[in-house]
């Protein structure tokens, strides 16, 4: 997942209904009947980060087994899901907070029912092989390609509070991620910052990971950090929530069917998303294996958001931050199962 898609704001959201646990077998297959005579368009991106769950769901049979109908649809672009939310084609859809934070901001009505993954560890740092960058200081004085409003920035931020390291002194040139990767090989740049499958790509013409939101490879700084958790979220507009909300629990009861599946068969679970949004098998497996697949609606989740809202409104691509209670609903995941909602 993707953080150039943040800069266009993305959005997300999926929803559909859920059998109560109090309810007998009979008004069981009531309620599926019901849910299942309606269609419900559930947006997603080409990306195994994004909509991974979403696909699973699908092809392994979890949402008609929940009594409902649901449509994938998939965009090619996340930058693109924003104006399918607020222009109301997107009631349901998966994307990041990015998208619903700046929604939020201008007065559209969207819910964060359930993060889907933590895919912090895919959005990384990257040396040239000729740059000689070992430790964190050695990013002083060096160039380092970054997409204009990446989100990567953050774990950047983060790395240099820890280690001591001048922010001021790293020269930021604004480049996409395949421009990065041409200037890396040229010399024209030192490092480059972005998100998979670049950073693959990066290092596979020779690049050093130097580190990403979740690990470090520095040599002043090795194994787990916590310089930025980032979350694919699923998510639903205001009027859709009230409109069906057992749909989404529903669709919620699905989605955690699915996390499971991808958890204890990763490598089966790459195969049929790879087919689906026609990748490489192997790639996909790459990019999965790097993710955290769960919905656990915790206290990281919370503070990513905030620590999203704060660098969206420091780079002016909103003016005010909406309170997190305008943009995210943990409720309904409580109502599905109440162990995978903890934040205080």
């Amino acid at each position: 997942m993707n953080w150039k898609k943040m800069i266009a704001v993305i959005a997300c959201a999926m929803t559909l209904t859920s059998v109560m646990a109090g309810c007998g077998q009979d008004k069981s297959k009531e309620a599926s009947k019901d849910t299942s005579s309606t269609e419900i368009v559930a947006y997603g991106v080409i990306d195994p980060q994004i909509s991974a769950q979403q696909i699973i769901a699908d092809k392994k049979g979890y949402f008609k087994e929940e009594g409902l109908n649901i449509s994938n649809k998939f965009i090619q672009s996340g930058g693109d899901m924003s104006s399918l939310i607020s222009g109301g084609s997107a009631q349901v859809s998966f994307e990041s907070p990015y998208t619903d934070i700046a929604l939020a901001a201008n007065g559209v009505g969207i819910k964060i029912v359930a993060p889907m993954a933590n895919i912090g560890n895919t959005q990384a740092v990257v040396a040239g092989k000729n740059a000689n960058i070992v430790n964190g200081k050695d990013l002083e004085g060096k160039k380092v390609g970054i997409p204009a409003g990446a989100g990567v920035m953050i774990a950047i931020r983060n790395m240099c509070n820890e280690l001591n390291v001048d922010i001021n002194k790293i020269q930021f040139v604004t480049l996409s991620p395949s421009d990065a990767i041409a200037a890396l090989e040229k010399g024209n740049i030192d490092a480059m910052a972005c998100w998979e499958p670049w950073i693959s790509n990066a290092q596979n013409n020779g690049g050093k990971l130097l580190f990403s939101g979740l690990k470090s490879y520095l040599g002043d700084k090795q194994g787990d950090v916590n310089w930025m958790n980032f979350y694919t979220t699923m998510q639903v507009s205001d009027t859709f929530l009230k409109e069906h909300p057992e749909e989404v629990k529903a669709m919620l009861r699905a989605l955690k069917k699915a996390t499971d599946f991808i958890n204890e068969n990763p490598d089966e679970a790459a195969e049929i998303i790879a087919k689906e949004i026609n990748l490489d098998a192997a790639q996909v497996k790459r990019i999965m294996s790097q993710n955290q697949y769960k919905m656990t609606y915790d206290d990281n989740f919370v503070n990513s958001c905030g620590e999203i809202a704060d660098f969206m409104q420091e780079t002016n691509n909103i003016s005010t931050k909406p309170d997190f209670e305008k943009y995210a609903d943990s409720s309904i995941l409580k109502s599905v199962d109440e162990t995978l909602v903890t934040a205080k």
